[in-house]
């Protein structure tokens, strides 16, 4: 076992590796009565095309999602969830576009909860009548989830973002695509991604580490170990332009809402750690658009917007800014945002004042198992490995750097989206 610090949060996190592949790593706070547990594959909805054993493969897409609603069944076809709750937890299951997440969060039962999750995705059999029992089920899901009016805001800003990348396409699958998945493309799936190498087992909260690692490996290296040939995933090639400069769509909504998203390939930035740019970016947004900026006062001053929000995200080989708001005058917050946003302010107070507020919502967002599981998982997905560092990082960010950064991406490339309510006469 080793210790990973994390640098000027007085945090630490336990490491170590099972025989057989699977990664541990532990977070303690003793001042909490809950923990949490999640088992991490890294295989999710956008996964659809992989080599396996040097061949090309596909699945439709929404199969990773099929096969997480069968990876929460027993082999006798009833909820493995039911399980989770005679020992008093709460369980549950997620497809995320890179990863699938299975988890617990409890007060008792720590190890009990942590062998049922293990074993649950172990030799896992794939029994006809079970799984075409569950289509029906998902079928009804993505019927439900069509219309959700955040779903489809999200979908269609991706395809006006990206021209090739698969997060254009809903990772739950059409309908057509849920009736087409066989049960030979779970196993496929199951194949290339559920393995002990391929995962990782996070368990967070009020536990011992080394009592819990001790655990894992003592009933994980029982096990035998298997090869493990890792997929390759297919590369997409992406055009440093949107798509689309501005669309407007209907939904079930009651206040419209207004995105400007805008798209900065990785290949344009400094030969900085891409943590640092991503905090620059974040950093520059907050001081233009946070709840603190004159720009926001002004807006709800008019009564030009009910709230706003800003995000600065990776994805893949390029970062998307994100400014949104709900607002009642879409057009007119429309041209203050794609003007804004084309001439963002640097004072060097404002960025100085927002590390402070950074480094202070870090600092306490570790008193939270539960986020802390999700960040490590983000992290461990994401980025291969612990950042270590981070509170470092947003120390040593300085106007240089952000001016640096911010001199290299102008003008900007991006995309308007406005989601209006549906009238009467639309229905």
């Amino acid at each position: 076992m080793r210790t990973i610090n994390l640098i000027g949060l007085d945090e630490k996190i336990y490491y170590d590796k099972c025989l057989n592949g699977l990664q541990i790593y532990v977070w303690v706070n003793e001042k909490i009565n809950t923990f949490k547990g999640a088992l991490v594959f890294k295989g999710g909805a956008e996964n659809t095309e992989f080599y396996l054993d040097g061949k090309k493969r596909s699945v439709p897409n929404g199969t990773a999602h099929f096969l997480e609603h069968i990876m929460c069944k027993n082999n006798d076809g009833s909820s493995l969830l039911g399980k989770f709750n005679e020992l008093n937890s709460y369980s549950n299951a997620a497809t995320y576009p890179d990863k699938t997440i299975y988890e617990f969060v409890g007060t008792s039962n720590l190890y009990q909860n942590i062998s049922l999750l293990l074993k649950s995705t172990e030799n896992k059999r794939f029994i006809k009548k079970y799984f075409e029992a569950e289509r029906g089920p998902i079928l009804e899901e993505a019927r439900m989830r069509k219309d959700d009016a955040n779903r489809v805001f999200y979908y269609t800003l991706n395809n006006s973002l990206f021209h090739n990348y698969p997060n254009r396409i809903t990772g739950l699958g059409t309908l057509k695509d849920i009736k087409s998945i066989k049960i030979e493309d779970l196993k496929l799936f199951y194949q290339a991604f559920y393995h002990p190498k391929n995962s990782i087992l996070i368990i967070t909260g009020n536990v011992d580490p080394i009592k819990v690692i001790d655990y894992v490996k003592k009933i994980q290296n029982k096990l035998p170990i298997t090869n493990y040939n890792k997929p390759k995933l297919k590369r997409f090639t992406e055009p440093n332009e949107v798509v689309l400069k501005f669309k407007e769509i209907k939904a079930n909504i009651e206040v419209p809402k207004i995105t400007v998203a805008v798209k900065i390939s990785c290949k344009s930035l400094p030969k900085k750690n891409i943590i640092t740019i991503l905090n620059i970016f974040q950093l520059v947004l907050l001081s233009n658009f946070g709840s603190t900026s004159l720009l926001k006062e002004e807006l709800l001053e008019k009564k030009l917007i009910i709230n706003i929000g800003v995000s600065a995200e990776l994805e893949r080989e390029f970062i998307i800014l994100k400014v949104s708001a709900k607002t009642k005058k879409p057009l007119e917050v429309k041209k203050i945002f794609e003007e804004k946003i084309q001439n963002l302010e640097i004072k060097e107070q404002d960025i100085f004042r927002k590390i402070k507020s950074e480094i202070a919502n870090l600092v306490l967002s570790f008193e939270d198992p539960d986020y802390v599981n999700d960040y490590l998982a983000y992290m461990l997905v994401k980025y291969h490995k612990i950042i270590k560092n981070e509170k470092t990082i947003l120390e040593n960010i300085t106007l240089k750097d952000v001016e640096e950064v911010m001199n290299l991406t102008k003008p900007l490339n991006y995309t308007t989206l406005i989601m209006y309510p549906l009238k009467k006469s639309d229905n």
